[in-house]
């Protein structure tokens, strides 16, 4: 791979011993891509170093390869945790227990994420700037561009989503008023669209192909034109700190040498937690790093309604219904949001449909696995081997952690400066609050929402997946594991914020912030689209800056 794509050992002495680039990127994720390939679309001299810590592992997302790579989702096997666990966090809260760890590997969680990509309403991003709010708009539809978001009952879903996913979306919009804490209902947007290849299936997107085809391109133009490309990788480099000289950065300290910094700018395209454990290892000017920290806690339902009680409400041709009964795998995307009236913490739900007649069909079970909604919220082949004659829904529920100033990642006395931070995450009432509402609007969603003949109909899957069993009485699991880390170091306009307007870390000229640590309140709604906006807006900004300099 090296020698195609990224920066051999050689190479590397000689880049970090001549070379000059215009910005440093640390990372590989969204937020890389949406700065990286908005900033060589927009000025064609910029050069760009990426750092990745990890090394090369998956080429796509897992659902995008053949089946047998999904074993790679369980019991977080390719996780890594760079953190401590305060001991109120193991020791107090009744169900939030861990965070979810991160992937150490060229192209981050890109190659494993659920890919749904909502759109926040302004509403939704309550206590942010309006500045920010505004960019983020403004953004929304290169984001979606870029990402390939489509609605999933988009043609580009493929027939797979054909019959059920606009009936049923369209009968959870009638019912909505009987939801009673729900604000809205939509399609699911999600990033699986097939903009450049005719596909039967949807394509799930991740970073490192389109990653490794903007190098690609780089390194022709340059072969052209005989420069040096514009666009390098360098992969296993950990930054561990960066050297500051005058509140400029000016070196990057890693596993494999001193890079000077330079004229560049430096952008911290890492998760949450890395990223903001290499600004409080880095630059104790940043005195409110870490101070905020917000994240999704999760319940988990899985329900089923008979087919038939469908079949007679909707429709359809009788011969439609027939193919639906006897044969045809069917999904369905929905994601419905919601709001607590009393404590206004937000929660949506990630709501898929599986409807398979004949489950233990090869062919469906490879389709089922390339094309699901949620490849970590999915139905377990038990019990779609035991729903034949019914429609499946997994619901992955999503409420916002709360504001608590009790939250957030400090500093520890730990020798490894990349690991050295403590996350302590406590339960309020309010967090208890929302869960109950949240909780409370899923059975609301199954029984009234959807099933044709209410609540006596709908049967609940209790215990595990693959052993348990089907039952009248409802079940949900509260999920120990947070997920969507966030907002540890929030931007704002005021002096209490981390990040200026300008995404710059305060108190540092040239080292820049992307990614949902900036978020001032994390809502409920996934980060991913509203990450890449926000790079792509700093892309922007920093593209003009570079034009007004030279000019």
């Amino acid at each position: 791979m090296d020698n195609v794509f990224f920066i051999s050992s050689t190479e590397w002495k000689k880049t970090r011993a001549e070379k000059q680039f215009d910005y440093i990127v640390i990372g590989s994720g969204f937020c890389a891509l949406g700065f990286v390939e908005r900033i060589l679309k927009k000025d064609a001299n910029a050069r760009i170093l990426i750092i990745e810590g990890g090394s090369f592992f998956l080429p796509e997302h897992v659902q995008n390869l053949p089946c047998s790579y999904q074993k790679l989702l369980l019991k977080q096997a390719l996780k890594t945790f760079p953190w401590t666990l305060s001991s109120k966090t193991i020791n107090r809260n009744k169900y939030i227990k861990w965070q979810h760890g991160i992937i150490p590997f060229f192209g981050g969680g890109s190659t494993l994420w659920s890919a749904w990509c909502p759109e926040p309403t302004t509403e939704e991003m309550k206590g942010w700037p309006q500045a920010t709010i505004k960019a983020a708009q403004d953004y929304f539809k290169t984001a979606k561009m870029l990402l390939n978001v489509v609605g999933a009952n988009d043609q580009q879903t493929g027939k797979i989503f054909d019959h059920w996913q606009n009936k049923l979306t369209e009968r959870l919009k009638h019912n909505l008023q009987v939801i009673k804490s729900a604000t809205r209902v939509e399609h699911a947007q999600i990033a699986v669209g097939t903009p450049t290849i005719t596909s039967t299936d949807v394509e799930k997107f991740s970073t490192p192909g389109p990653l490794l085809d903007e190098v690609i391109k780089c390194q022709e133009e340059a072969t052209k034109s005989q420069i040096d490309s514009r666009l390098s990788i360098v992969t296993e480099c950990k930054v561990t700190r960066i050297w500051q000289q005058e509140n400029q950065a000016t070196a990057l300290e890693t596993t494999r040498g001193v890079v000077n910094v330079g004229e560049s700018k430096v952008i911290l395209a890492m998760g949450t937690i890395p990223s903001t454990t290499l600004v409080l290892n880095s630059f104790p000017q940043a005195k409110n790093a870490g101070k905020r920290f917000t994240a999704h806690f999760i319940s988990a339902i899985v329900a089923r309604i008979p087919r038939e009680d469908f079949l007679e409400i909707f429709d359809w041709e009788e011969s439609i219904k027939d193919d639906l009964r006897a044969k045809k795998l069917q999904l369905a995307a929905i994601y419905l949001a919601g709001i607590d009236q009393e404590t206004q913490g937000q929660y949506h739900i990630q709501l898929s449909a599986i409807s398979d007649p004949d489950p233990t069909n090869k062919t469906h079970i490879d389709t089922a696995a390339r094309n699901m909604p949620d490849v970590v919220a999915t139905a377990s082949p038990k019990q779609l081997e035991t729903s034949k004659d019914y429609i499946v829904l997994v619901c992955a529920v999503l409420g916002e952690l709360f504001d608590n100033p009790g939250n957030g990642l400090e500093k520890n006395n730990l020798d490894d400066p990349t690991t050295n931070v403590t996350l302590q995450v406590l339960e309020t009432d309010k967090d208890l609050s929302l869960w109950d509402t949240m909780d409370k609007a899923t059975f609301e969603v199954i029984e009234k929402g959807l099933s044709p003949r209410g609540k006596d109909r709908v049967e609940y899957w209790h215990g595990d997946p693959d052993t348990g069993q089907w039952e009248r009485e409802r079940s949900k699991i509260r999920v120990p594991g947070l997920v969507h880390e966030a907002s540890t170091m929030w931007i704002g306009d005021d002096q209490e914020a981390v990040v200026g307007l300008d995404y710059q870390l305060k108190g540092v000229e040239n080292v820049y912030i992307t990614g949902a640590s900036l978020w001032p309140t994390g809502g409920s709604w996934n980060p991913t689209l509203t990450m890449v906006a926000l790079a792509q807006h700093l892309a922007d900004n920093l593209t003009e800056q570079a034009r007004e300099t030279k000019t």
